[in-house]
């Protein structure tokens, strides 16, 4: 299998690793002035949003996804700079030293746990199910939320398919893996104009639509009864039993929008008790404005999403 161009490194037992095609994870993740300048960048932007949602009495976190870099840096196979001290750990720190705002820990307790069965897919950036257990229970106990135990109490299968960063190689190269499901209790009573698009298979350029995605579980029987707002990328993704429908089954309100930017009139909108924000490690990289209105946002994306390409265009002129 070839990997090269496609920012994916190959390491011991076939274990991929997603390091950009120009040198960016790399320069990001050592302790460089590039890495510090954006560090400080969000250090200022979590001490901000902070001191806001505390003045609206809302109870806050911010957990960054660790990168499978910084759990399984021994089977890369090769040199790479600040894998003894991931950004998300620096960040943690330069938080703790600043604001004080709360932070969810996932790194140390991936790390506990990935002596046993995996917690990362071998081909794919993402987690096994073991991961998101594992970053359920450490979100719900910093929040001081009980864990509903038939989350835990799943049933699993064995399955294949070619994950984010197998696909990038030739040839494609898939994964056998352990799908995981539990019963829901939780129901979905809302999605915006980007979600319905999306599942109704209307969309024209349907690869890639969940930026701005949102919608809305209720729980009648949740064993806590807070509102949640839930801010985060595909480790929330809500339709698998991923964050968002784990978190659903403890709370009793989950808003879950896919955005890095915080919506603010939204979370003004909503009161909820708790605002959850989650992001990849990987996207640190790049730090949000929170200037974002994200049913506006994903209205704009569903129309053209639905919009005829330029060949399609063409193609019905000449009919």
């Amino acid at each position: 299998m070839k990997a090269s161009g496609s920012g994916v490194a190959v390491g011991h037992e076939g274990w991929l690793y997603w390091v950009g095609r120009a040198g960016e994870v790399e320069a990001f993740y050592g302790d460089t002035a590039t890495s510090r300048r954006i560090l400080r960048r969000w250090t200022r932007l979590i001490g901000h949003r902070a001191r806001r949602l505390d003045a609206l009495g809302i109870r806050h976190v911010h957990t960054v996804v660790p990168d499978k870099l910084a759990i399984y840096p021994d089977l890369l196979g090769r040199p790479f700079p600040g894998l003894d001290d991931p950004p998300g750990v620096r960040l943690a720190r330069s938080v703790a030293a600043d604001s004080g705002a709360p932070m969810a820990d996932l790194q140390t307790p991936l790390v506990a746990a990935r002596g046993g069965e995996p917690v990362y897919l071998r081909t794919d950036t993402h987690w096994t199910y073991r991961g998101y257990l594992i970053a359920y229970r450490a979100l719900c106990e910093a929040l001081n939320a009980p864990v509903a135990d038939h989350v835990f109490a799943g049933t699993s299968t064995r399955e294949t398919f070619t994950f984010d960063l197998g696909e990038k190689l030739v040839p494609p190269v898939d994964e056998a893996y352990v799908a995981y499901d539990f019963p829901r209790r939780a129901e979905r009573i809302d999605a915006n104009a980007l979600v319905e698009v999306r599942e109704s298979g209307r969309a024209v350029r349907p690869r890639g639509l969940f930026v701005g995605s949102r919608v809305v579980l209720q729980n009648k029987t949740a064993p806590d009864q807070r509102r949640v707002i839930l801010f985060g990328d595909s480790y929330i993704y809500s339709p698998g039993a991923r964050l968002t429908a784990m978190l659903a089954e403890t709370f009793h309100e989950v808003h879950a929008i896919w955005s890095a930017n915080i919506d603010w009139r939204y979370v003004e909108a909503v009161r909820p008790d708790v605002v959850i924000f989650e992001i990849a490690e990987r996207f640190l990289r790049q730090v949000p404005n929170d200037r974002i209105q994200i049913d506006r946002f994903a209205e704009a994306r569903a129309r053209r999403a639905v919009r005829p390409t330029l060949r399609e265009q063409i193609r019905r002129w000449l009919r």
